[in-house]
């Protein structure tokens, strides 16, 4: 019976280790309790002296950095990217000086033929919809073993033999303990407090939305969480209406949270807020990962339309975000009705329900029937 324990798994990523946290650094540290992990950050690092370099980061976590990636990526045929990452996948698997037992890839363009890696498992997860990565997803996907994605939407544009499976987002085991910290500051008494939590330099944001929900609603305190600049998770471009945003004298913006601060933080929220242009970026906006942790306390969720949610009655949703704005004046007047008990009870359990453990031993059970 196959079981993700004393394996050694290589992890390829297109978002280097930092202090922002996605899917593929959380199953990084969830994998990691029982085996080793190897982080391929599959940007180049031209500027670094040796063409690997690697770095412990956290137990049993050691991060990898090349100097060059294949190039003509977008040009060449897939013989010979295959010919250049022979001889990149060959140096990364002489420094690592083990076999491989799983490379578990979240790239989609880098590295095309999983099968060079030679491990006896190889998994292929799209958690994003890139469209100039359209090209590559199916022949990654016919490399490998399996396929997952956080979105059923986003399985369905992938044409493969390849068996797909939707698996969520995961969330951080941290998530379901209770939070002891005080009252952060930017927690306003005897106002609503409304959290929107994500990287703020995102093309897929409603800006016209957000920018009349937040007007619309003065009363209520916003507090905007996650990388307004450059991060490990990318975004070097300023929109103009951010700007707007933040001029309002009912926001506040903290900047990215370390885990445990966002943890500490969101309990004391009575509204969270997810506002992405569903019309243009279906795909793109089908799941979110923010989803789960705001789940995990409870509190209600005013949202775009989400297509991974849309039978489950958990989150409060909008067809047309012209409508946002009114969605969440409704809820904020009857927030001891959206708050209940049963209704916390409801999202807690269903964010429990998808933690990464959880979520790793779904996967375990598809490859065991595989």
């Amino acid at each position: 019976m196959f079981q993700f324990k004393n394996k050694s798994i290589l992890i390829l990523s297109p978002e280097n280790w930092g202090k922002n946290q996605l899917s593929k650094h959380l199953y990084a540290k969830e994998l990691s309790k029982q085996n080793t992990v190897y982080f391929l950050h599959t940007s180049p690092h031209p500027n670094q002296q040796d063409f690997i370099e690697t770095q412990k980061i956290e137990h049993n976590i050691i991060l990898i950095h090349v100097k060059n990636i294949v190039k003509g990526i977008n040009k060449l045929p897939s013989f010979l990217i295959d010919f250049q990452n022979k001889s990149i996948i060959h140096k990364i698997l002489k420094d690592i000086k083990q076999p491989i037992d799983v490379v578990w890839s979240f790239d989609q363009s880098k590295f095309q033929n999983l099968k060079q890696f030679k491990a006896p498992i190889k998994i292929f997860h799209p958690v994003d919809f890139i469209e100039k990565a359209t090209p590559y997803l199916t022949r990654i996907a016919n490399s490998a073993d399996v396929v997952l994605s956080v979105s059923q939407a986003i399985l369905d544009t992938i044409s493969t033999s390849t068996p797909k499976h939707f698996i969520n987002h995961g969330l951080d085991e941290l998530f379901t303990k209770k939070a002891s910290a005080p009252v952060p500051t930017f927690i306003k008494k005897n106002k609503i407090n409304v959290g929107y939590v994500g990287n703020l330099q995102m093309k897929l944001i409603d800006w016209n939305a957000l920018i009349n929900t937040v007007k619309s609603n003065s009363t209520i305190n916003f507090v905007f969480i996650g990388p307004d600049k450059v991060s490990n998770i990318g975004g070097n471009k300023t929109f103009d209406q951010l700007n707007v945003i933040k001029n309002f004298p009912n926001t506040f913006f903290t900047g990215s949270l370390s885990k445990q601060n966002l943890h500490d933080s969101l309990p004391f929220f009575d509204v969270f807020l997810i506002c992405y242009n569903h019309i243009e970026f279906p795909l793109h906006v089908s799941n979110s990962h923010k989803i789960l942790e705001y789940l995990s306390t409870g509190k209600v969720i005013v949202s775009n339309y989400i297509s991974t949610y849309k039978s489950l009655n958990l989150i409060e949703m909008v067809k047309d975000n012209s409508f946002l704005s009114t969605k969440l004046k409704d809820v904020t007047q009857n927030l001891e009705q959206y708050n209940s008990t049963e209704n916390q009870k409801k999202r807690i359990k269903y964010a429990v329900n998808n933690t990464y453990s959880e979520q790793i031993e779904r996967i375990e059970d598809i490859i065991i029937k595989l």
